[in-house]
């Protein structure tokens, strides 16, 4: 692979002489020593004389090509100094010499061996280097390879020509230094905001997924009292049995949290109940538990109780189930709904990988409704809407930059349970959480003072305003996306 060697925006000068032939030898001393004197000019880089044998018969012709540095040292010249070094060979040889100037800016210079005639393969632009000065393509494009692939990823992950590493210590130790110094200008040192909250957060919610199925967690309930409810039980699924069997009564238990044995021999339907309800629970550990108990509360129940639960369980969806009341909406959306309450009762663990992955598009609806309350609440700051949705994504990269470490170590501690390094990742997460509990508060006040300047009282001020406005904000989009992934399985 040969180059084009750029020029950087040199100019070359050009001027035509013409003598008599009688004079030649006189003439070309004169020549070098006004080239010489020439080359002291400010500008100036080199000389070459070229003689063009083309002449007529009794005149010579000589062509001197000046290289200067760039237009401006040429105007320079020409405006300072040409008439007076014109002057020297007037005066010097009168009507038997004569000059004719003109400029030209050097395009290109081409040297034996170093010379490439290759465009660029995504816009055509002639190259002049390792990447199209055009588009900024690199100039060698290779065969794509899974290694090469793999390497390109890694390296927008992890390189950003290293502003990546210099980005995350003041997002995650200095609130809003990244906001005011985009704002100032100095943006060539840090990743771009909103491909590292986009990285970031990528990372969280691919994390998340590591643990196995986000939705396995979350249980979905419909009581006798036709309301409806979701839960998320982490590491087990025995709040949904509990709520399941809401109606029948309590029963005691042995000294172990073990439920007795039940007081009479069960019938078929009734254990068809409880496997149904079993079913329902995702931890396995928890279902031999919940069995237990279960067939302890069934057998103590009384029929009025049995007969509430069946009739919850043969259509918890239906209109004798669950209450719908959703005002002028409920006429067109009703039925919807109740389709999808049962996909949702049928498999919660779907619906809770969907509402999971639906999140990413919450933010994008979220972020900029918080924006559009900052803006608000600095109305006549002279900041456009803009600089309030970037201390937004700063502050909600810095937020999953925080979740990330803490997922990272409360998974190592998953991954090493029932072993000491499992132990101490477990307190680790816990005293990580605990931290960015109360780190969290303390950043955005902070990164508010430092960004928008204002006291501490009115920052203050603004601080609670904006933290009723952000879990407003927060329950508006968490129903719509409820009622989004509902609607869309």
């Amino acid at each position: 692979m040969s180059e084009i060697l750029p020029s950087a925006g040199k100019v070359v000068y050009e001027v035509n002489l013409e003598a008599d032939a009688a004079i030649e030898a006189p003439f070309d001393t004169w020549l070098r020593d006004h080239i010489a004197d020439v080359l002291q000019f400010p500008g100036f880089l080199s000389a070459e004389v070229l003689a063009d044998t083309s002449t007529v018969q009794g005149r010579i012709r000589r062509t001197v090509h000046y290289r200067l540095r760039d237009q401006a040292a040429l105007d320079d010249y020409l405006r300072d100094h040409a008439s007076h070094m014109h002057a020297t060979g007037i005066t010097r040889f009168g009507e038997q010499a004569s000059e004719r100037p003109r400029s030209m800016a050097q395009r290109e210079e081409f040297i034996r061996g170093k010379v490439s005639t290759e465009n660029c393969l995504n816009c055509g632009e002639v190259l002049t280097g390792q990447h199209c000065s055009h588009c900024g393509q690199r100039a060698t494009v290779k065969v794509l390879s899974l290694w090469g692939m793999t390497r390109d990823l890694l390296g927008d992950i992890t390189n950003f020509d290293s502003r990546l590493w210099r980005t995350l210590v003041p997002l995650a130790f200095r609130p809003g230094v990244l906001t005011q110094d985009y704002l100032r200008g100095r943006r060539a040192s840090y990743t771009p905001p909103f491909r590292m909250y986009l990285i970031l957060s990528v990372a969280f919610f691919l994390l998340a997924t590591l643990g196995g199925n986000p939705g396995s967690d979350l249980t979905f309930n419909v009581d006798e009292k036709g309301g409806a409810n979701l839960q998320i039980n982490p590491g087990g699924g025995e709040g949904a049995a509990g709520k399941d069997a809401a109606p029948a009564t309590k029963a005691g238990t042995t000294p172990g949290n073990v439920a007795a044995p039940p007081p009479r021999e069960l019938t078929a339907e009734e254990k068809a109940l409880i496997d149904t309800l079993v079913k329902r629970i995702p931890d396995k550990d928890d279902r031999v538990r919940a069995r237990v108990e279960m067939e302890t509360k069934l057998a103590s129940a009384s029929p009025e109780d049995l007969a509430a639960v069946r009739k919850v369980l043969n259509d918890p969806c239906g209109s004798d189930s669950l209450k719908v009341d959703i005002g002028m909406l409920g006429k067109d959306y009703e039925p919807r709904l109740r389709d999808a309450c049962r996909k949702i009762w049928t498999d919660t663990p779907t619906f809770g990988r969907a509402l999971f992955e639906n999140i990413p598009k919450m933010m994008f609806v979220f972020l900029p409704l918080i924006a559009a309350v900052i803006y608000a609440l600095y109305l006549g700051s002279g900041r456009y809407y803009v600089e309030h949705l970037l201390f937004v994504v700063h502050y909600h990269a810095f937020f999953f930059l925080g979740g990330l470490v803490i997922l990272l170590v409360e998974r190592l501690a998953t991954w090493t349970k029932d072993t000491t390094a499992g132990a101490a990742f477990g307190a680790i997460g816990g005293f990580l959480i605990f931290l960015f509990a109360v780190y969290v508060p303390y950043y955005l006040y902070r990164a508010m003072r430092r960004v928008y300047g204002q006291g501490r009282i009115v920052t203050l001020v603004k601080y609670a305003i904006l933290g009723v406005a952000y879990l407003f904000c927060m329950v508006i989009t968490g129903l719509a996306l409820l009622f989004y992934t509902a609607l869309s399985l």
